[in-house]
């Protein structure tokens, strides 16, 4: 278990100034190594007490530019992933750089912008990808979205891509190898009653911009209790587990494949497949839920 680092002033103003102070420039600059270096220690102390974290594989992911593909779960709270991106940098130091592609409904809130972006996090685009592959960075994406988010708590162990193919395509044209990462525990930290895709559909939900959202879950949280809608929540403190898996490469296609639909198929059910086999085994692992 790591030791539980010391929180000076200093990493207080540091934290102040991550928060407050307007980024400028582009985007892809924002990033901060020092403050992803003072941060990550507490965070991964924090994350191993709460949610028993564990992260394997990490061995697998190559050095240099890749796509890293992961489901998510915990709704709006995904904090583990947070978790595991500060085990990233403690075993992998920050000169790799792995660049998050976040929701604009995230990207926007003003405070949490500024933090977001000096972390690595960027908007939700594949121009954002492009940019950080130009620099030989890895970028990091979750394809299921608020469709996987909030799937339903006994589709918990299923990966629920929705046959989004946007990360392939990705994939083929920027020529790099697929990483995919496997998140178990997180999605059992709150409980989706139902998932609410047909009230989006009814209130044209999706046309909203900045919600731009597959679903309207009814879900049982702490502290809230029942609710409806995406609200962020508390998650439980459940066990949770991260698994690196060997890269899928893509270099039998070549860059103009990005529009055939057999290269698309081909490379998404290799890594949605790979991921439900593991995802399985893991989840099957898991003696009871919360406690892992």
């Amino acid at each position: 278990m790591t030791r539980r680092p010391t929180f000076t002033k200093r990493h207080l103003r540091l934290l102040r100034d991550a928060c407050l102070k307007p980024v400028t420039g582009e985007e892809i600059d924002a990033v901060d190594p020092h403050l992803i270096a003072q941060v990550a220690p507490f965070i991964q102390w924090f994350c191993e007490k709460y949610y028993r974290l564990t992260v394997e594989g990490l061995e697998s992911v190559p050095s240099g530019k890749a796509l890293i593909v992961g489901n998510h779960n915990s709704g709006t709270s995904f904090y583990e992933a947070i978790g595991v991106g500060a085990h990233w940098y403690i075993h992998k130091g920050v000169g790799e750089i792995v660049h998050s592609l976040a929701h604009d409904a995230i990207m926007e809130l003003p405070v949490v912008k500024n933090i977001m972006l000096r972390l690595g996090t960027l908007h939700a685009s594949h121009q954002s990808a492009r940019e950080a592959f130009a620099r030989g960075r890895k970028v990091q994406v979750f394809p299921g979205g608020n469709l996987e988010a909030f799937r339903s708590y006994k589709h918990r162990d299923r990966i629920v891509f929705g046959n989004r193919k946007g990360f392939v395509r990705l994939a083929i044209r920027e020529q790099v190898p697929i990483v995919p990462a496997v998140f178990v525990g997180g999605h059992e930290g709150f409980f989706i009653i139902n998932d609410g895709q047909e009230v989006v559909k009814k209130l044209g939900l999706k046309k909203i911009p900045i919600l731009r959202s597959d679903t309207w879950p009814l879900m049982l949280t702490f502290p809230w209790g029942l609710v409806w809608g995406p609200m962020a929540h508390i998650p439980l403190p459940t066990k949770c587990t991260t698994r690196f898996l060997e890269p899928i490469t893509v270099d039998h296609y070549s860059p103009e494949d990005e529009f055939n639909p057999e290269a698309l198929q081909d490379i998404y059910d290799q890594v949605v497949n790979t991921m439900q086999a593991h995802l399985t085994k893991m989840s099957a692992e898991r003696r009871f839920p919360i406690l892992g």
